[in-house]
């Protein structure tokens, strides 16, 4: 099977539009963001999750044949294949980490803490997500 590259730059595409809106809602002070800004930063941090692990998932089954079983596997398999950095890898495993505790436990969710968190940089997000183009495109 091959890889499906405007699946992949769809994703792509979703990610990025979430990180610019991310990074514009996180440029103001925490004490400045309103009930429905912090609510917005969780959403766009589930769709960049989401979107993550569905390239991670499609790639590891149609570029190298695995039989992943969950995203993680899949995110591993990447790795494995050169396609993550350690560093990239750990960042990416954390925003599915992230994810699972926004959908699943949000009420157990710390708005400051994710506030502070995402407010540094998706620098190893961007580069897995450059590296994962390059290699299907």
């Amino acid at each position: 099977m091959s890889v499906n590259k405007v699946y992949i730059e769809r994703l792509v595409l979703d990610i990025k539009k979430s990180i610019d809106i991310v990074s514009n809602l996180v440029a103001k002070p925490y004490e400045l963001t309103s009930d429905v800004e912090r609510y917005a930063v969780r959403y766009h941090l589930i769709v960049i999750a989401e979107a993550l692990m569905a390239m991670a998932m499609h790639v590891a089954r149609r570029a190298f044949g695995e039989e992943v079983e969950s995203p993680t596997h899949a995110l591993r398999v990447l790795k494995d294949r050169g396609l993550a950095s350690d560093e990239e890898y750990g960042d990416v495993l954390n925003f599915i980490r992230l994810r699972n505790l926004l959908v699943h436990r949000y009420w157990v969710v710390d708005d400051k803490k994710i506030y502070d968190g995402v407010k540094s940089d998706f620098r190893n997000i961007t580069r897995f997500i450059e590296r994962v183009v390059k290699y299907v495109g």
